[in-house]
């Protein structure tokens, strides 16, 4: 029987095994990461994350150049480091103005979740809410 070549695109393709296992602690290391990077940003941590941050950072930057056994694979690993991204452009982003002395905790939460409205109260209902009776004569 006739030898195969390897070229370089069969070269480094990783199982699916393997990969998912990577894929799992990645994504444990990440929310651990999430988790204390908020409880830094809160003010319950006085040192960010620096360390764990950069361990992820290498991980993710491992599973970005090599070939994947599977199209459903490869669409999970390229998930994962889109997560990653964008927790990273967050993270940095809130780094940078926590360095700078321009970040606020909690400026711009969800609406609904301040203190301010949590005060008012649910008194205030827009048009069209039940008891508004503003169309009756």
């Amino acid at each position: 029987m006739a030898e195969k070549k390897t070229t370089g695109m069969t070269r480094g393709v990783r199982g699916s095994t393997e990969t998912n296992q990577d894929l799992a602690d990645i994504e444990q290391r990440m929310m651990k990461v999430k988790r204390a990077f908020d409880m830094y940003f809160n003010g319950l941590e006085k040192v960010p994350p620096l360390v764990e941050y950069e361990q992820l950072k290498r991980a993710v930057r491992g599973m970005t150049g090599t070939g994947f056994a599977t199209a459903t694979l490869r669409f999970k690993v390229q998930s994962t480091i889109a997560r990653f991204n964008q927790y990273r452009n967050l993270w940095d982003r809130q780094l940078k103005r926590f360095e700078d002395g321009t970040f606020k905790p909690g400026v711009g939460a969800a609406p609904g979740r301040s203190t301010e409205n949590r005060i008012r109260g649910s008194g205030s209902r827009g048009p069209g809410a039940r008891g508004d009776r503003s169309g009756d004569s």
